[in-house]
């Protein structure tokens, strides 16, 4: 645009690195966070800065960054899944069932999960496309039939000591010192980085949920691109059900329980508009990172276990009102 077209507000307006203040708020306000935040709990309490405590706040994020990354694309395509947590534990479980009750290798099958997670999220887009279930009811619904069916299957009985295979992901540690699920975690981060900024799915996904008529319209198959998301989502939860069950080595039916909420709060903190057609992936793990820093550093200063709840609650509360003042001050 020429700058004698521009407003005199845009002109006024402070730039940093040749950007509006605003943007870059957005863009870096997750990683900002992540560093005061661990700057001003490490002046307080110095073990929270130790290298083994680093570690374990990364090691206890991977299972919500991984979460973050599927639930970014749904969100941003104008979806919520609330079964996410169901669905964990539905895929542990049947992985868990694979590999104790059949002739099948544990290398092998290990796979149940992350492709039993597709399927799931195939019935959760389809409920959703086919049947025109809005996204909140079908995903509620199904998060409470998939506990069913875990609730069933498990009876109550405590799964554990699994072969080397499921533990992997999980409690393998590189070079005795990083957890692998680590760096599985920021893998996949960069994987959604790349896809949302480089696909057709992710360029899709954004038109979808920025306005569904419009993208009709460019001949975009809408609905097929909102089920790839919720198959996307399905496969990264049956891969969090690996790295969460080979960390605690071990399977309950309650595992997964309001996972949901928090993975939702790590994306809306990371900058994803909530109502669909803007997602910033990296910014979903740090918003991951910062929970877990969260409930970490309130530990280390002795917070009782329920002002936790609390003070994730004042966080997610502070980023929604500046990305909400940011978008507010973009259409004035």
């Amino acid at each position: 645009m020429d700058k004698s077209t521009q407003t005199s507000g845009s002109k006024d307006e402070l730039h940093i690195f040749g950007r509006p203040w605003t943007y870059q708020v957005e863009r870096l306000g997750p990683i900002a966070a992540v560093i005061i935040f661990g700057a001003v709990v490490g002046i307080i309490e110095p073990r929270f800065l130790s290298a083994r405590n680093v570690i374990n706040v990364l090691y206890q994020a991977a299972t919500y960054i991984i979460l973050a990354v599927g639930m970014t694309f749904v969100i941003t395509g104008a979806g919520i899944d609330i079964s996410i947590g169901s669905m964990l534990a539905l895929t542990g479980i049947l992985m868990v069932f694979t590999i104790e009750y059949t002739p099948i290798p544990p290398w092998l099958g290990i796979w149940v999960a992350p492709l039993s997670g597709m399927v799931l999220g195939l019935l959760n887009g389809l409920f959703i496309t086919k049947l025109k279930v809005p996204d909140f009811i079908a995903t509620i619904a199904t998060m409470i039939g998939y506990r069913g069916v875990v609730l069933i299957m498990a009876g109550g009985v405590v799964h554990y000591r699994f072969p080397a295979a499921v533990r992997f992901l999980g409690a393998y540690r590189l070079f005795g010192l990083i957890p692998i699920s680590i760096l599985v975690a920021f893998a996949i981060g960069a994987l959604g980085y790349y896809v949302y900024n480089n696909t057709y799915f992710g360029r899709y996904t954004a038109a979808l949920g920025g306005n569904r008529e419009s993208a009709i319209l460019a001949g975009i198959e809408v609905d097929k691109y909102k089920i790839l998301t919720y198959v996307f989502m399905g496969f990264l939860a049956g891969v969090a059900a690996l790295v969460t069950i080979g960390r605690l080595d071990a399977f309950h039916a309650t595992y997964g329980e309001f996972m949901e909420i928090d993975t939702i709060a790590a994306v809306i903190i990371g900058g994803t508009a909530l109502f669909g057609g803007y997602g910033r992936v990296w910014g979903s793990v740090f918003g991951a990172l910062l929970m877990s820093m969260v409930v970490n550093g309130a530990v280390l200063l002795g917070f009782p276990y329920f002002y936790q709840y609390v003070l994730v609650g004042i966080v997610i509360l502070v980023a929604v009102s500046i990305y909400t003042f940011l978008g507010t001050r973009r259409t004035t």
